[in-house]
């Protein structure tokens, strides 16, 4: 009944879209050899399908979109999102200008998974500005506030950016930014406390888990008491550096280097995992601290296809995060990735829709042994883009 519920509401999208002025149909394929990121190295297959529409009101516009995820070796981690926004823009003069929004998302996994599913909040702000012809300067706010079936993963955060932009007559580029965050998970621990009846008798231990309560029957009965923890945040911060250096009409190359540092707490959990391109609670960008240097060229090869070669390195420690061997007894140190990516990417552009193919290769060294990995990753699609209205 959802895959149907689904594709009704798709095809009320595409039957409707002539009201909007922007429709998007995209479509992914995938083909990973390592989906959890780990020393096992599950492979899939993993199918993309996402649509969006907006309409412009004046200076504010109306959006939703919509997508989802099929895994054909691991079904039940399937997945759709469906997110429905609201944004405005308001120009202060001709260099100056204003941007807010605010979306709502609801994220819906199969049974197995439904300690996964969200609904979330997101507001963000940015402001834009031109101090001349050749640099620019942005700033934005973002606030998020996600609502888990499993609370433990509850969190709100906060993030400011700063950056500025110089462009030179040597097409040349320098950016420089400066972005702050604030995690705060809302009751990330769950205590249990195991209560045993055996007729006049009584005992009780303690432990830190993430189990859900239960009672067994039989001639002796348990309890499970659960009570959720404290709260604990985590504040970072980063800078980053890039400049980009055009080589003629069909060349470009790109540096980007940047530095976070935890400022204080630590991830709350026990551990992290890793998956490709599914919802992962516990790793994002507050779960670590270390630096990536990433380098790129691109080349606008015969027929206007542009191809993107490019290395990435990461060395990433995290806090709060012991090592384990592979029999899960604990090292006594923190994890700690070093990481190398070479990716490739073909892309050609249409005037109504575009097509890509790319090839990924990671190489992860941990000192936790279960996350010592490597593996490929395939990726094909297409978008199709249609525009109505204004912008037609």
């Amino acid at each position: 009944m959802r895959k149907y519920t689904l594709l009704a509401l798709l095809m009320i999208f595409l039957s409707s879209h002539l009201l909007a002025d922007t429709f998007s149909l995209s479509f992914y394929q995938y083909k990973t050899e390592n989906l959890f990121q780990n020393i096992y190295g599950e492979s899939d297959y993993l199918s993309n399908l996402s649509f969006y529409v907006d309409k412009n009101l004046s200076q504010f516009s109306i959006f939703t979109q919509g997508n989802y995820s099929y895994l054909f070796e691991n079904p039940s981690l399937s997945y759709y999102v469906h997110d429905l926004g609201l944004d405005y823009l308001y120009p202060v003069n001709d260099k100056s200008a204003f941007y807010f929004s605010l979306t709502g998302k609801k994220t819906f996994f199969r049974s197995d998974f439904s300690d996964f599913n969200y609904f979330s909040m997101n507001f963000f702000a940015a402001f834009k500005t031109y101090l001349s012809q050749t640099s620019i300067v942005k700033s934005n706010y973002s606030f998020e506030y996600k609502d888990y079936t499993s609370s433990f993963f509850d969190f709100i955060s906060n993030a400011l950016f700063f950056s500025l932009d110089k462009y030179f007559p040597s097409k040349t580029t320098v950016k420089a930014e400066v972005n702050w965050g604030f995690k705060y998970f809302l009751h990330p621990y769950v205590s249990e406390e195991i209560i045993t009846i055996e007729g006049d008798q009584y005992s009780g231990s303690g432990n830190m888990g993430r189990g859900k309560g239960h009672h067994s029957g039989g001639m002796d009965n348990q309890f499970v008491i659960r009570t959720e923890g404290e709260g604990q945040g985590i504040q970072v911060l980063s800078l980053t550096g890039l400049i980009a250096q055009g080589l003629g009409d069909n060349v470009g190359l790109r540096l980007t280097g940047m530095k976070q540092w935890t400022l204080s707490g630590k991830n709350p959990f026990t551990f992290i995992e890793e998956f490709y391109a599914v919802e992962n609670p516990s790793y994002d960008r507050f779960s670590w601290e270390g630096y990536q240097i990433h380098s790129q060229l691109a080349v606008l090869v015969p027929w206007n296809i542009q191809l993107k070669v490019g290395y990435t390195i990461a060395d990433k420690e995290f806090p709060g995060i012991e090592s384990l061997s592979l029999d899960g007894d604990l090292l006594g140190i923190t994890r700690k990735d070093v990481r190398n990516v070479i990716e490739v990417r073909v892309e050609k552009n249409f005037p109504k829709f575009s097509v890509f193919l790319s090839y990924f290769y990671i190489n992860n060294k941990s000192n936790d042994l279960f996350f010592d990995w490597s593996g490929q990753f395939f990726s094909a699609g297409f978008e199709w883009n249609l525009f109505f209205g204004d912008k037609e």
